[in-house]
């Protein structure tokens, strides 16, 4: 339990820790996007080079996550938190060749093509930082493995259904009739 905590605190600090840059942009995204316009190439290529590094440092620590998930034995966990370390995983290898992409676009001069790939770069990063802050609640039991929720219906028992009720389901029933004759005859 101690090193629960002890995890958990630490994962905090690192996050409050940068969360200065991050609170100063309130558009989130948005504003990321709005970059490419008047960004300048030598920019585009040190964001996607810090994009990159802040995925590699968001799969380090999901995988720190998931050893102390492994540790503590809860299928649950282990499973929340896999499926975000797969994801980052993935986001990484789409950053990393956006950024390769976006390079060669820079040199042959398709900006388009540049643009288009700095913006696959920011989403990435953007979804990665989505990830990393789910797969840290998932230790702390907020979050579950698939990220759906669940409805417990109870009925009354002194409610009885009969084969009368006019709201029972046909299970023959097709949704629609068919046409009173056949357009071939």
């Amino acid at each position: 339990m101690r090193l629960r905590t002890l995890v958990i605190t630490s994962i905090f600090a690192t996050l409050s820790l940068g969360a200065p840059a991050l609170a100063q942009d309130s558009t989130g995204i948005a504003s990321e996007l709005e970059r490419t316009a008047s960004t300048s190439p030598e920019e585009k290529v040190a964001y996607a080079s810090a994009s990159n590094e802040e995925i590699d440092d968001a799969l380090a620590q999901t995988s720190k996550v998931l050893e102390t998930a492994k540790r503590e034995g809860d299928a649950a966990e282990i499973q929340c938190v896999t499926i975000r370390h797969a994801s980052i995983k993935a986001l990484q290898s789409v950053s990393q060749r956006a950024a390769v992409d976006m390079k060669t676009a820079l040199v042959d001069g398709a900006s388009d093509k540049a643009n288009h790939e700095f913006r696959k770069i920011a989403v990435a990063v953007s979804k990665t930082r989505m990830l990393l802050a789910e797969a840290q609640q998932c230790l702390s039991g907020q979050i579950d493995a698939s990220g759906s929720t669940e409805t417990v219906v109870t009925i009354d028992d002194d409610v009885s259904i009969s084969d009368e009720d006019p709201l029972r389901i046909d299970e023959t029933d097709l949704g629609f009739d068919p046409p009173d004759v056949s357009p071939y005859l």
